[in-house]
């Protein structure tokens, strides 16, 4: 303390001369005066705060920096902070002068001033920061602050934040400083309390012209109801979906405009409402507007409570729903065709594929609950192409149409009749008895069949073929029953019988038959099955331009498996379609890999008799070329004569279908069938290979080259071009190069190799003959 106002001095002042203690005594008041006047002037200018806050609009940040101004001026300090509290993290709310923090960063609790008045929820004053235990030196010396004075700011009896004043000089502030911080916080927690009261009663005022609007221009129909459900409020939208204006609902109950049926519904869940009983409800209710259409709306009731907490009204949103539900209607009536669609044949009316196969599955279900017995037949028309080709599809449209209403008189109610596909129907007998049984419903079926149908004024015959498979003793499943049907079926056709019961292989070769077939089955799952390439070379200039595939089963125990081994077994079953269609994926996989290395090729595959009857096969054949993106140009099938012959109008249908997708037909092991010339002329075919065992050894077998001759004359005179197969050795290719034999495939050109060391051959055979030509 300042000597001149020390107590003590007095007795100094007494022994002094009197000029002297006049002289320290008009000090002293100079001092005291300086000192209330500086008091005056800090109080004037916190009164002078607390009236530019009042007059400040309420907004609360604005509040705050005037405030960090003034306790700038007032301290002389060389920044101000306000500091405020937000998830228990100091965030900087208002600052003012050297202040390097922008408003909204976190400040830090840990070794700061700050932090130590928040713990501690009182004020702190520091006359040097590096002397002062409380502040990390560190920190300070980051800040720039040598000394500081931090108050805690209240607010509704909590501390909501900081009101702070800083310097970079030690010694920067007295104990003044910090009563006029503790007024300014005083100032500035009265305006937070008004901004708060403001901003609340604002946003009341606010949030009720909103919600007035929203009703006011809401799409949904919005009405207020006593507990008597009479209308007290309503808003436009109401109005616009019922078409009764304001005066015509007011006072009365809504109910008086709805649909019969929907009254008592509602009625009751509205009593529930307004006794407390549920909290609110939702339903779909139709009403009746002025025009006296009906609209379909969705209705949201909830109850408004009183001051007790008792429902007192209702608020309704009434949301028109009419074309909604219009849609729906229609939609559920393109469903229902839909499905009918998808389970009927478009022709016939009669189930298709699909709903037969439910059906079976459905009456298997049954059997195995009854005990019972069911028989399930494939029926397929003989010659029908003859009948498209030569009167027309819609003659062959005709007959199918009256074949499927012919089967139809022949069956129980309880029965199932289905068109297939094509000319192909399926029958499902649930709860069948002795076979003498089935035997009546089939001599009925075939003479129905074979009954004449008047076409163009001439009688037809028709014929078909009928396989039957029974539940339990030939399958107990779907797929079990319909594939031996279809294998009985094909041995009636064989036969040329009408119909044909499933038969069981012999004993003897059935376990070794079923067991290489469930394995073969696996082998497509496990990717056992490969395929090698044998390259097919023209003799003119020796280029390849196509390979022949060439499936390759590496049986785990049994080792290397050649076709001959399964592909009979496999046939038998519906196990020839899936592997089929592997080795085509797999081939023009295969194709356009090569395609990515610059090597262009055709690919040959094999198809059998049963690819050739279904004619669902052209489609396979065409998704698995556009899934490679490859055309169809790129491919040959090639055929035999005795599979060809097997069902010659099916698989006329189904060679007519791949012809027509682009795809070229080739006639495999030539001349060990029966086929004659003038067939042989129709097929599309543009390809003829010669079996191997005539080209093989044919210098010294006079008759194979007779043969082979007469064959590459006659593929000349049908414009076919003709392979040779087998040709093992260089004498062979020349011999048949003089014939005029197109292209060769054999040993003497290459084995069948795999993709990899097929693409290393032709790379090096088209080096060795580009080295030749030089």
């Amino acid at each position: 303390m300042p000597a001149e106002l020390d107590p003590s001095a007095g007795d100094a002042l007494l022994g002094a001369p009197q000029h002297e203690t006049e002289e320290r005594l008009r000090a002293a008041r100079k001092i005291a005066e300086d000192a209330l006047r500086a008091n005056a002037t800090r109080f004037g200018l916190v009164i002078e705060t607390q009236r530019d806050v009042a007059a400040a609009a309420l907004d609360l940040d604005d509040v705050m920096k005037l405030i960090c101004e003034r306790t700038q001026l007032v301290t002389r300090a060389g920044s101000a902070e306000i500091v405020l509290i937000r998830d228990g993290e100091l965030v900087l709310g208002a600052a003012s002068g050297f202040s390097t923090r922008n408003v909204g960063d976190r400040v830090s609790k840990a070794g700061t001033l700050s932090g130590w008045a928040f713990e501690n929820d009182e004020s702190a004053f520091c006359m040097d920061t590096e002397d002062d235990p409380r502040i990390d030196e560190a920190t300070a010396a980051g800040e720039g602050t040598r000394s500081m004075v931090v108050v805690p700011l209240r607010h509704a009896g909590q501390t909501v934040g900081l009101i702070q004043v800083m310097s970079d000089k030690p010694d920067c502030f007295q104990i003044e400083d910090l009563n006029t911080l503790e007024l300014l916080s005083v100032v500035l927690s009265s305006a937070m309390s008004h901004a708060s009261e403001f901003e609340a009663k604002r946003a009341q005022v606010e949030a009720l012209a909103r919600f007035e609007a929203m009703v006011t221009a809401a799409v949904i129909g919005i009405a207020v109801v006593d507990r008597n459900g009479r209308v007290v409020e309503t808003n436009p939208a109401l109005s616009e979906i019922l078409g009764y204006g304001p005066e015509e609902l007011l006072g009365r109950s809504l109910n008086d405009h709805a649909h019969p049926g929907d009254i008592t519904t509602e009625a009751v869940a509205f009593d529930e409402l307004m006794h407390g009983e549920r909290d609110a409800y939702r339903l779909e209710k139709r009403y009746y507007a002025k025009s006296g259409d009906l609209v379909w709306a969705y209705v949201a009731v909830s109850p408004v409570p009183d001051a007790d907490g008792n429902p007192h009204v209702a608020i309704e949103m009434i949301e028109d729903i009419t074309q909604r539900k219009l849609a729906e209607e229609q939609l559920r009536e393109h469903a229902e065709r839909s499905e009918h669609q998808a389970l009927h044949d478009a022709l016939t009316g009669l189930p298709n594929r699909v709903l037969f196969q439910d059906r079976i599955e459905q009456g298997l279900l049954q059997a195995e609950r009854d005990g019972g017995r069911i028989g399930v037949l494939l029926l397929d028309l003989d010659h029908f192409k003859e009948i498209n080709d030569t009167l027309g599809h819609a003659s062959g449209d005709h007959v199918l149409k009256e074949v499927s209403a012919r089967l139809q008189a022949c069956v129980r109610a309880s029965d199932t009749v289905a068109r297939l596909g094509g000319d192909e129907f399926g029958l499902l007998l649930p709860g069948l008895g002795d076979p003498a049984e089935i035997a009546h419903v089939l001599d009925k079926l075939t003479a129905a069949i074979q009954e004449s149908i008047e076409l163009e004024g001439l009688p037809l015959g028709i014929e078909g073929s009928i396989g039957v498979a029974f539940y339990p003793e030939h399958g107990r499943d779907v797929q079990t029953l319909v594939k031996r049907a279809d294998s009985a079926m094909y041995a009636a056709k064989q036969d040329n019988r009408p119909y044909a019961f499933f038969e069981h292989p012999t004993e003897s070769s059935e376990p070794t038959r079923a067991s290489l077939v469930c394995e073969l089955r696996l082998a497509l799952d496990r990717g056992e099955l490969d395929l090698y390439y044998q390259p097919k070379a023209r003799l003119t200039d020796g280029s390849v331009q196509s390979v022949e595939a060439l499936l390759r089963w590496f049986h785990p125990e049994r080792g290397l498996t050649l076709p001959d081994e399964f592909i009979p077994h496999a046939q038998e079953t519906g196990l020839m379609k899936p592997l089929t269609l592997h080795v085509l994926d797999r081939a023009l996989g295969q194709l356009h890999a090569w395609d990515a290395e610059g090597l262009e090729l055709a690919v040959s595959v094999n198809v059998g008799t049963r690819n050739l009857i279904d004619l669902g096969f052209p489609d396979d054949v065409a998704a698995a070329l556009a899934k490679w993106g490859l055309p169809a140009t790129r491919l040959e099938l090639e055929i035999t004569e005795s599979t060809v012959l097997q069902d010659p109008h099916r698989t006329g249908i189904v060679l007519d279908r791949l012809d027509a997708l682009g795809i070229r037909l080739s006639i495999d092991d030539f001349g060990t069938g029966y086929s004659s010339l003038a067939y042989l002329h129709r097929l599309p075919v543009s390809e003829i290979k010669i079996d191997r065992s005539f080209v093989t050894n044919m210098e010294h077998d006079e008759d194979g080259a007779v043969i082979v001759r007469s064959t590459i004359e006659l593929g000349r005179n049908l414009g076919l071009a003709v392979v040779a197969e087998g040709v093992e050795d260089a004498e062979t290719c020349s011999l048949l190069a003089e014939l005029g034999c197109d292209s060769v495939q054999g040993f003497h050109l290459s084995h069948p190799l795999p993709a990899a060391e097929l693409a290393t051959w032709l790379r090096s055979r088209v080096g060795a003959a580009a080295a030749a030509s030089r």
